[in-house]
């Protein structure tokens, strides 16, 4: 089974994992410093103590990375202290730690914003910017998936292509607000509609997608359909004159060829289109046949 690669800063801890790495962190930096006790004011431990503090940023973000800042800087100072018990003046270690707390907590931040714009970046690559959809190469990805599972599972699977009757009109006699407005609430709608396991997307223009997985082709009919009477609705509480051609194509166990099967979904949409617009149009295949 293939596992899509997943970078170091799109992990998403959970609740029992960020907790985890919380008291790690908390401990290591307590053990960092009964270390220091022990090996004495002869060796810095700089890098040692920063540790836990960009950990933490880097998982749990800045404001957990700057508790742990202050964490690690008092149990440098105490360390410090009782290294240095018979030194009556106890300035030079509290500046001393003041400094030491403005690198960490400098270090915390900058890598909490470097993660932040590192995911920010990673999800503009997969996103489609105005419906915040899958974007179609991000939409090819999840599906090649999405395929091949269904294909593993030997269970039947459907390519849905949805698109916009008249969407040109909205553009030219309404402006391009208005047109970004409605793609905008079709996002809306289909993202209320789809099961967890189902895969949608916008294509471009006014053309989306989605891909079933484990739906038999009565099933699908069924759920297409319920879907453009609901886009239907949305449309006509914006009294935009707009309808959809949807394309269905159904298959009995996943066919290789994911590319070919939303082809066929798209060529029944035209279908559609030339049968009156408005409308569902589906076909049922063998997975043979694509």
């Amino acid at each position: 089974m293939k596992v899509k690669e997943v970078m170091l800063w799109q992990w998403q801890p959970g609740v029992s994992a960020r907790t985890g790495i919380l008291a790690g962190s908390a401990a290591l930096a307590l053990g960092i410093g009964y270390l220091h006790t022990l090996t004495g004011l002869a060796y810095e431990f700089h890098v040692l103590f920063i540790l836990p503090v960009l950990l933490v940023a880097w998982f749990l973000g800045a404001r957990a990375g700057y508790g742990l800042a202050l964490l690690a800087a008092v149990v440098w100072f105490i360390a410090d202290r009782i290294l240095a018990a018979e030194q009556a003046d106890p300035f030079p270690l509290l500046f001393n730690s003041g400094m030491r707390l403005a690198i960490f907590l400098g270090g915390a931040w900058l890598l909490g914003e470097m993660r932040r714009v590192l995911q920010r970046v990673t999800q503009l690559a997969s996103e489609d910017s105005l419906t915040q959809l899958p974007n179609r190469r991000e939409f090819h990805e999840r599906g090649r998936r999405a395929f091949s599972q269904a294909r593993r599972q030997a269970v039947p699977v459907t390519a849905v292509f949805i698109d916009i009757d008249k969407f040109k009109e909205i553009n030219d006699e309404l402006g391009h607000d208005a047109g970004d407005q409605l793609l905008v609430t079709v996002a809306q709608v289909i993202r209320s509609h789809v099961r967890e396991s189902d895969v949608p997307g916008r294509l471009g223009g006014d053309e989306f997608a989605l891909l079933l997985p484990d739906m038999n082709a009565s099933s699908a009919m069924s759920y297409a359909e319920k879907l453009r009477q609901r886009l239907l609705a949305a449309m006509r509480e914006q009294c935009w004159p707009v309808t959809f051609s949807i394309g269905v194509a159904s298959y009995d166990f996943a066919p290789h060829d994911f590319d070919s099967a939303l082809a066929q979904a798209d060529a029944l949409m035209y279908e559609a289109k030339n049968g009156g617009r408005n409308r569902v149009q589906q076909r049922t295949f063998s997975g043979a046949e694509s």
